[in-house]
């Protein structure tokens, strides 16, 4: 450690170990992004962030009060799989159209909550304890800075599986998430 500099934040460790094993792994794949198809841009109000909202074609239920599904998930033993986006994220738009709206109105549809997180937006929020924040604040919070991240609590906000991080292979990417909610299901049943 360098003289006069102070010991790293435990959420900067976990977001530097969290990229150090995606890193490791050859999962980040940089492509040009103009290829691939981007979520029309809404031309309203701005957002807190300064943007216009995004208007993805398919979208989850945003964030607003996790004290009340924090009460839904205690009472039908349910995990909450929190997705973490980005505005103008492409692999967020693909996460989202092929695998986590399906999965939350077909096959997980009653079986779990499922909630969309802004990492760049500050939205109000209200947190698993009752408390006021934003998007962005939980992201923080949770050390999510890369996107798409798709996370599975409990009802007091507390991890239930390995976070999901980036669009890793996409040929496994509903399996990753399957077997995470499946997991996360059992601890909660056990």
């Amino acid at each position: 450690m360098k003289r006069g500099s102070k010991p790293d934040s435990e959420a900067r460790r976990a977001r530097r170990d969290a990229l150090r094993r995606i890193l490791a792994s050859g999962a980040l794949v940089l492509a040009p992004t103009a290829a691939l198809p981007q979520a029309p841009k809404s031309r309203t109000s701005a957002g807190a962030t300064g943007m216009p909202p995004v208007h993805r074609r398919v979208e989850l239920v945003r964030a607003t009060d996790l004290a009340a599904d924090a009460a839904a998930s205690r009472r039908d033993r349910l995990p909450i799989l929190l997705f973490f986006d980005r505005d103008e994220c492409p692999y967020c738009e693909q996460a989202l159209r092929e695998y986590l709206v399906p999965f939350s109105r077909e096959e997980w549809k009653g079986k779990a909550v499922f909630r969309q997180v802004g990492i760049d937006r500050r939205d109000p929020v209200v947190d698993f304890a009752g408390v006021r924040t934003t998007h962005q604040a939980l992201a923080e919070r949770y050390g999510v800075f890369l996107s798409p991240t798709v996370l599975i609590v409990d009802a007091k906000g507390n991890r239930l599986a390995e976070p999901i991080v980036g669009l890793l292979t996409v040929d496994f990417y509903g399996a990753y998430i399957d077997s995470a909610l499946k997991s996360a299901r059992a601890k909660l049943s056990g």
